[in-house]
């Protein structure tokens, strides 16, 4: 019955869609969710003993050759250079119409996160639960339970900077890039060669993703096909140059053991006498030169492909598949998590654990290929259905109107006095206030929740204090969108 009851606003918003609507840009967008999906389904391998905590690893630490494949499956780059093009469209419209920068921002933080609401609200409750009945052996698969949220977060950032990085591209198409590449090469190189605190990594979270944000600005101008294969080949070659001489990670997601301990650094027959280097790094976090380019890669394949797959996705069956794609693509990526841990909780309350052991430095690995792949088959029919069901009954969270957050505020926060200055600055606050809301949830889950804190990288994180973050910017920035154009002083 409940399939039955998505299929037809499948078809009618397939059927319905404008002519003049950029199909490829929502294709990418919803596909790329999905890749995620999967490749956090292939990746993860948990150790589930009859007592003590749950351990999670993941299976590309145990077959290196695998990590081969995050070069394929790591396309949340894509996501935010198509989100780039998006909402930059967005703002052309809303700025030829004198639509508030408040009005815009809202708009587009109001639709990504009312289905995430949703999820927080269910899974505050699902996580104080668990603590309470359970205890601490399930707070590692708890502590991740939010982990797909960081790119909302990331994301909520991004855009604050997006009317004033199009300002930027329409006087120079290439300043930006000019000044934000070295920038986020500089970051990466001294934090993996020249010895920096790992934490000043974290600025390149906002560098590298602006930086790819901005070529989504390139969609919707005339460009040559070469100018793009030049730059695919270009950071193609850089980026495996890089791996191979450097010491970047090969693989383009985190894994167990991804250490940089060493005293010299050898670039080919060069060695470079280096401070002892320790401390945990990986390409995805923060993000690194390799993800740089790598984002410039796979961007630049869109591009390259971008006349036949739009003659695709004008097949009225492809374009039928894909529209379930972005109609769903949303809550099966936030919701996916949690239908993993309901997947391998019920196998092991069946006595099906994870047929896997810790290897020499405490990480999960499979006991045996051959066991662990019918085990999988097993994990991967369970996680399915619940994945289904999920699915089924969250897909309409991000369409459907919630109260209060979706009507329009009653007061207006500033005065009509206020200068511009404080306007533009009180949405600023307040997009920040949510990103990093969305980012603390992300990064410690709902381990312990309420009361528990979390350490990360030398900071103490609470799930209460993320959500208070994400609420109160949501609001402040709502009640922004009551003011009229502001005077500029």
């Amino acid at each position: 019955m409940a399939v039955s009851a998505l299929l037809p606003p499948v078809r009618e918003a397939a059927q319905s869609t404008p002519a003049d609507r950029d199909r490829t840009i929502d294709a990418v967008r919803g596909v790329s969710l999905f890749v995620v999906v999967f490749g956090h389904l292939l990746m993860a391998v948990v150790y589930w003993p009859d007592a003590g905590e749950v351990r999670i690893g993941n299976l590309m630490a145990s077959y290196p050759a695998l990590q081969y494949l995050t070069w394929l499956l790591q396309v949340m780059p894509l996501f935010f250079a198509f989100g780039g093009a998006s909402s930059v469209i967005a703002w052309r419209k809303a700025d030829a119409g004198d639509v508030l920068y408040s009005s815009w921002m809202w708009g587009r933080i109001r639709r990504l996160l009312r289905p995430v609401l949703v999820y927080l609200a269910i899974m505050a409750v699902f996580g104080a639960a668990m603590t309470l009945l359970v205890g601490p052996q399930l707070d590692p698969l708890l502590a991740i339970i939010n982990g797909p949220l960081w790119f909302l977060g990331v994301y909520t950032i991004t855009l604050l900077f997006l009317p004033v990085m199009w300002w930027v591209h329409q006087r120079n198409r290439a300043i930006a890039f000019i000044v934000l590449v070295p920038l986020a090469v500089l970051d990466s190189v001294g934090v993996t060669i020249l010895g920096w605190p790992v934490w000043v990594g974290f600025l390149n979270f906002i560098l590298c993703w602006v930086a790819i944000q901005q070529l989504g600005f390139f969609w919707a101008e005339d460009t040559r096909m070469r100018s793009w294969v030049a730059v695919a080949v270009s950071s193609f070659v850089v980026n495996v140059a890089l791996v191979y001489y450097g010491p970047w990670p090969m693989s383009l997601v985190g894994l167990p053991g991804d250490v940089l301990d060493y005293d010299e650094l050898r670039l080919g027959s060069l060695v470079i006498s280096v401070p002892g280097f320790q401390g945990e790094y990986s390409n995805m976090s923060p993000p690194s030169v390799i993800l740089l380019l790598h984002g410039f890669t796979v961007v630049s394949l869109i591009f390259i492909a971008r006349r036949p797959l739009a003659r695709l996705l004008e097949r009225p069956r492809v374009w039928l598949v894909t529209t379930f794609m972005m109609m769903t693509s949303m809550s099966l990526y936030i919701w996916h998590l949690l239908a993993i841990v309901l997947s391998l909780a019920t196998l092991h309350a069946l006595g099906l654990p994870p047929p896997t052991r810790l290897d020499a430095n405490g990480f999960p690995e499979p006991s045996d290929t051959g066991t662990y792949a019918i085990w999988f088959l097993a994990f991967l029919a369970i996680f399915l259905v619940y994945l289904t069901v999920l699915v089924l009954l969250t897909w309409s969270t991000q369409y459907r109107p919630l109260p209060i957050w979706d009507s329009p505020p009653r007061v207006g926060l500033l005065p009509l006095s206020a200068p511009g200055w404080l306007y533009v600055a009180l949405v600023v606050v307040s997009g920040v206030m949510v990103g990093f809301g969305v980012l603390v949830l992300a990064l410690i889950g709902f381990a312990g929740f309420p009361t528990s804190n979390s350490e990360w990288a030398g900071m103490t994180l609470n799930a209460t204090v993320g959500i208070v973050l994400l609420l109160g910017g949501s609001f402040l920035m709502r009640s922004l969108t009551r003011q009229p154009a502001p005077t500029v002083a």
